[in-house]
């Protein structure tokens, strides 16, 4: 077996798998080639919950000629019915000769019975390794088994440590290329979190603006109280609002933000406002797999101490603010203890330090 060129066909479909990541929850995104004497003669990716799934986009590019061919598929076909029927009967109709796939679905309902179905059926079915691939879906994986999303926080920090002037006043911190990678990153996930105090100080759109247009995401904001003003361009900007309260809100602002169609939802409260943990949860039920956190040091210090960030990106900037200016670091922060940096990378004149969990958060 040619373990390198069934990697670099697997490869190509993760390419696929990720032009759709972040519009596909609570469906996975994946990517799917066929190949016939060493030519791909049909691609695809699964486009959005209730579209057709990657395999099938594949055959239809393909036609007849899909008989006899090679398919791979980033993950395990599926063999079921959900929104759609499952793709184990259109590969054994198209007369598929073999199936490599990166990921064993984590779906009861799937795992390990597509790959069985088809090899019965006399399709050799084959999981091939990669590490890619295994980080790809860890999101998903990690939300199937747990119903909790993978999150994913972004500070932009000086070098002593501010993230914003003394007022809490915005202060310009990142370069032009951290930006246009925070767009990026913003595009990959299902949503974006913040708060109400980032949306009153700096009245971000918190959407994704690149070369090749602007694509609006669902954005949860914690508002204890909803004072979010009518004016915030995020009612505007937002595919869709949630924002979560407390019990103690304004009555008022709640039927105008209603009629406004922002989702608002009682959870929990707290010292700081709303109940971190509850909310996670909720989000989670919702179908999320990657959540982007875009928010200030309260927000940063209750998930970091509540255990709840599985990633984070520091921009770190080659300046200062000065010993009055707003600290990001509530207390001193042992990272070791929680996290491992993973790599750092630089951007222009700032660097980007990308740190991973090694904590077992499940038990929230």
């Amino acid at each position: 077996m040619n373990t390198t060129l069934h990697q670099n066909y697997l490869l190509h479909a993760l390419e696929l798998a990720r032009e759709r990541r972040g519009f596909c929850a609570p469906n996975p995104a994946v990517g799917a080639v066929l190949v016939k004497n060493g030519k791909m003669i049909g691609q695809g990716n699964h486009f959005a919950p209730g579209h057709p799934h990657a395999e099938i986009n594949a055959i239809k590019m393909a036609g007849s000629e899909a008989e006899n061919a090679t398919l791979y598929v980033t993950l395990e076909p599926c063999c079921h019915y959900g929104r759609t029927p499952p793709c184990v009967d259109a590969i054994k109709a198209a007369k598929i000769k073999n199936v490599f796939f990166g990921f064993k679905d984590p779906n009861p309902l799937v795992a390990g019975k597509g790959q069985q179905i088809l090899i019965e059926a006399g399709i050799p079915c084959e999981k091939i390794d990669l590490s890619a691939i295994d980080i790809f879906y860890r999101s998903y994986k990690y939300w199937f088994l747990h119903k909790l999303p993978w999150v994913t926080l972004k500070l932009a920090i000086t070098l002593d440590g501010k993230i914003a002037h003394e007022d809490s006043a915005p202060a310009q911190i990142s370069g032009e290329e951290l930006q246009i990678f925070t767009h990026h990153l913003r595009l990959q996930s299902d949503a974006i979190l913040s708060t109400i105090n980032t949306i009153i100080h700096d009245d971000p759109q918190l959407n994704v603006r690149l070369s090749d247009g602007v694509i609006a995401k669902n954005i949860y904001l914690l508002d204890s109280q909803l004072r979010l003003p009518l004016s915030s361009k995020i009612i505007h900007t937002a595919k869709n609002l949630t924002l979560f309260h407390t019990k103690d809100y304004d009555h008022e602002n709640h039927a105008a933000l209603c009629a406004a169609g922002v989702r608002c939802i009682q959870v929990l409260g707290s010292i700081d406002g709303v109940d971190i943990k509850s909310v996670i949860k909720q989000i989670g039920a919702d179908g999320v797999h990657d959540l982007w956190v875009e928010a200030g040091s309260h927000c940063f210090n209750n998930l970091f101490y509540a255990k709840l960030i599985d990633e984070i990106y520091f921009y770190i900037a080659p300046k200062t603010l000065g010993a009055q200016a707003k600290s990001v670091f509530f207390t001193p922060t042992h990272f070791t203890e929680h996290f491992n940096v993973i790599q750092w990378d630089v951007f222009g004149e700032d660097v980007v330090c990308h740190l991973t969990n090694t904590f077992d958060r499940t038990k929230i």
